[in-house]
């Protein structure tokens, strides 16, 4: 029976989603009716509000469910189903129960950290304070605590995976450093006591090895320099913090400046382009087509009036010829520009907290679209503008470190048409729609190669002799580049 006391078996359940380093305090109870318990606590939650190993997340959502047992609220508290209800509702991986007995001599003081399946107990103490003095409970909680925090296997879990690129969840104002490197790790078991139930240890293997190159409020970024084995990384995974090399980090402190921040203002970016062009119209003799190659120029500019609120101009210019495809039209070629012009603002979402992973623009403003073709009236060709307040939303995604794939799509809801020839009357209907795909690549630091394709529709319809002429970039082959400033 002794031996039995001293083995430790092996627990193979499955392990917290959530990370440790998220807690809430569960209500303190007592033995005089929250008396002590209620300062007690408050004094505890201002503290770990402030801690830098927890996340803290308050429960006075639950306040109400948890007033409901009162009377037995301790017995309650240590109900499996109870913990892992609150777990699931607040998302945190560190259940905090704390219990006060009054004693002759003084109080008895108790504290468990359960996990979030409100079985595993990973830490517990119990102590005979000589005194019921709300500051002395309270200082020695905090003592458990900070002896907690040490033990938690990990410094930070993997919850986001993007190629080589992974996001960790970290405490506010957790000590994390650019340039720190990092070990990924994941649980394979954890070893319980036989009789206490409590965690005592943790095996774990080995899978990756990286270093951090962005850190916000609440979450870092790091790039995974090295893999261990063959298998994938997965959300949940542990990351172990090595300590900081000084002189490793003075090293690479200009480079990865370079890398991380290369403009703070915005980007310009230039592409040429060629366009399978087309023109559509109903004419009173009947339907023509005319489609042929334009050759112009792109020119964009995004300025960051913050992180994330930003303004965009876009012009566009592109000449060439089209000839006849179809009907029978007085001219069977015509010189032809197509020219666009966007000012436009937007909100830039970021997914995963930092500026070089993933982005959501959600953008609107007005734009304005060019069709100038050499005047005639019998096939009613001539000049005309398209234009309204365009609304769209783009994205673009880092496939790894040197390559980034984008999409965009605006339209104008409620387009004008207007006929500067006077060949078309007021139009019914009129709609144009602009869609776009792109990949970068990152040449240097403030510079990318881009290439993509483009499509614009733009069409109106009209209640006369001429029924609907419709404009088409059918194929837009675009090259250039963009510089960050």
């Amino acid at each position: 029976m002794k031996i039995l006391f001293l083995i430790l078996i092996f627990s193979f359940n499955s392990f917290a989603q959530s990370s440790m380093r998220r807690c809430t305090l569960l209500p303190i109870t007592d033995s005089v009716g929250g008396a002590i318990g209620f300062k007690v606590f408050e004094q505890l939650e201002k503290n770990l509000k402030q801690s830098h190993w927890c996340t803290y997340v308050s429960n006075s959502g639950l306040i109400g469910i948890f007033s409901k047992y009162r009377e037995n609220l301790n017995q309650h508290l240590k109900e499996k189903d109870v913990l892992k209800t609150v777990a699931e509702k607040l998302k945190v991986g560190s259940l905090l129960r704390i219990n006060i007995i009054s004693e002759l001599n003084g109080v008895e003081v108790q504290l468990e950290v359960n996990g979030e399946d409100g079985e595993d107990l990973y830490f517990s103490e119990k102590t005979l304070l000589a005194s019921d003095d709300v500051d002395l409970i309270s200082q020695t909680v905090i003592n458990w605590l900070e002896i907690y925090s040490k033990m938690i296997p990990y410094d930070a879990k993997i919850n986001g995976i993007l190629g080589d690129q992974i996001t960790l969840d970290v405490g506010k104002g957790y000590p994390i450093k650019v340039g720190q490197e990092f070990v990924v790790k994941r649980p394979i078991q954890k070893r319980k006591h036989p009789l206490l139930k409590k965690i005592v240890d943790w095996d774990s293997d080995v899978l990756a090895e990286g270093k951090i190159f962005n850190i916000s409020e609440n979450q870092a970024l790091g790039m995974v320099k090295v893999y261990k084995t063959d298998r994938k990384l997965t959300a949940g995974d542990w990351v172990r913090l090595t300590p900081v090399k000084q002189d490793f980090i003075e090293v690479d402190k200009i480079e990865e400046k370079m890398e991380e921040n290369p403009g703070s203002l915005g980007i310009v970016s230039l592409a040429l382009f060629t366009s399978s062009a087309s023109v559509d119209n109903s004419t009173p003799t009947g339907s023509n087509r005319m489609s042929g190659y334009l050759f112009g120029f792109d020119f964009r500019g995004e300025g960051w009036l913050t992180r994330q609120y930003f303004g965009i101009l876009e012009v566009s210019r592109s000449i060439g010829k089209l000839t006849k495809a179809s009907g029978s039209p007085d001219k069977s070629s015509i010189n032809s520009s197509f020219g666009k012009f966007k000012l436009m603002g937007g909100y830039k979402y970021l997914p995963i907290g930092f500026f070089y992973g993933p982005q959501v623009d959600i953008y609107g403003g007005w734009a304005n679209y060019l069709f100038d073709l050499d005047y005639s009236a019998n096939d009613g060709f001539g000049q005309a503008n398209i234009s309204g307040v365009v609304l769209g939303v783009a994205a673009n995604v880092p496939i790894n470190r040197e390559y980034r794939f984008s999409v965009r799509a605006d339209f104008i809801p409620f387009p004008t048409f207007k006929d500067s020839d006077s060949i078309y009357s007021s139009s019914e209907t009129t709609s144009a729609m602009n869609l776009e795909v792109g990949l970068k690549y990152q040449y240097t630091p403030r510079m990318t190669l881009d290439g993509g394709l483009e499509t614009l529709s733009a069409k109106g319809r009209f209640n006369s002799s001429f029924k609907e002429i419709s404009y088409h970039d059918n194929l837009k082959l675009k090259f250039g580049a963009s510089f960050n400033y």
